[in-house]
């Protein structure tokens, strides 16, 4: 799903992705906090396209409730495409 190069922003933690095996550790970490989810529902807005990139706002709900919102760059590539920034929104 994540693209290489790309940049993971979150607050107080900034990640340059060069080498796909840095997203992987970088969510793995995050994996304790989704324990029990089995299932999540995402709510997609596209906020802006241009060639070659889409700006994607989604919701992602589990539990019954919305639970986190990010603002996702997809970039074009060869295998589709790809997310090349994410960012936590409120």
């Amino acid at each position: 799903m994540y693209g290489a190069p790309s940049l993971i922003l979150f607050p107080g933690h900034a990640l340059a992705v060069s080498d796909p095996e840095q997203t992987e550790a970088f969510f793995a970490s995050a994996w304790p906090q989704y324990d029990g989810v089995t299932e999540a529902e995402p709510d997609v807005v596209v906020l802006a396209r241009a060639p070659g990139t889409v700006w994607a706002d989604v919701t992602w709900s589990y539990g019954g409730r919305a639970r986190e919102r990010f603002c996702y760059q997809l970039v074009s590539g060869a295998d589709g495409y790809r997310i090349a920034v994410l960012t936590p929104m409120e």
